[in-house]
């Protein structure tokens, strides 16, 4: 039924796909289905369909922050890597939901415009940047949004206000809400491009200098607790180095478990149990991943 669907809507698909080949992670089984609409017309049509259907699904971005059961998932995958043009109109951004979150900072730069180049570096794309309330750096990509474009489970395209976000640390109303965004409009600020490039490079060697970005990973696997910062408790507890599988807390970031090898989603789990339990029993504080689980 989905094939025959996706056929005729001219929509691009992978049956039987390795969830590894489309997480940072590198984990995870198998996906019934993966499909990849360009347009916002052809996304809205399949939500629409799946839902109608009631074909279990699931909305992925770059899968920077989330990992997949090593049993896969029974469903259908809806990417939106596809969705990645970028519009400039004096000082507005406007960006799909697909674009890398790297991509719109340098788009921006190259147009002298500020307010994202924070988001130099991280892995993940705009749609999910948005859904997590990504940030880094001292910014947050929730700073310059105007509004998001979503689609609602009946396929119709809706807008929303930054203001009606729900914004907070890591934390949006998309994450309650069974919205697929689709777009951003971001307000930006005319600067220097040659200063803002330079921030840029900083900041990019900041994260080749501090964070293991040579080994998969998800990012940051735990949120910031009020009043600590989770790498430096875990650093604090001698946990840099523990393993689990194929999964180890990095030796250079406490911050980051990584897949040192055909890691499993069970080993990153109950690697990251075990860090929460000894950083609870040590330093009384209890961590919350960051990274999703599917």
């Amino acid at each position: 039924m989905i094939k025959s669907f996706l056929n005729k809507n001219n929509i691009e698909a992978h049956f039987d796909e390795s969830m590894k080949k489309h997480t940072t992670f590198k984990v995870g089984g198998n996906a019934v289905c993966i499909a990849v609409p360009d347009t916002i017309e052809k996304a809205a049509a399949l939500i629409k369909f799946v839902n109608e259907n009631k074909i279990n699904h699931y909305f992925l971005g770059n899968g920077s922050n989330v990992i997949f059961n090593d049993d896969g998932f029974d469903g259908v995958i809806i990417k939106t890597s596809a969705l990645n043009k970028i519009d400039i109109k004096d000082n507005v951004v406007v960006a799909g939901a697909g674009v890398l979150m790297t991509s719109l900072a340098k788009r921006a730069q190259e147009n002298s415009l500020s307010g994202l180049e924070f988001c130099y570096g991280i892995p993940g794309n705009v749609g999910g940047g948005i859904y997590m309330n990504a940030g880094a750096y001292g910014g947050e990509i929730s700073n310059c949004l105007v509004c998001v474009d979503y689609i609602d489970e009946n396929g119709n395209l809706g807008t929303i206000s930054k203001n009606d976000c729900d914004f907070s640390y890591r934390h949006s109303r998309f994450m309650k809400e069974k919205w697929l965004i689709v777009s951003a409009t971001f307000e930006m600020e005319p600067k220097d491009s040659a200063e803002m490039l330079a921030f840029m490079e900083d900041i990019m060697q900041r994260r080749k200098d501090k964070q293991p970005l040579d080994k998969p990973s998800a990012g940051s696997s735990f949120k910031r607790p009020v009043g600590y910062f989770a790498a430096a408790l875990i650093d604090e507890c001698g946990l840099k180095g523990l393993t689990v599988g194929g999964a180890q807390v990095s030796e250079k970031h406490a911050g980051f478990i990584v897949n040192i090898g055909d890691a499993t989603c069970q080993d990153i789990v109950d690697l990251a149990d075990k860090v929460r339990q000894i950083v609870f029993e040590k330093k009384g504080v209890v961590l919350e991943k960051e990274m999703i689980i599917v």
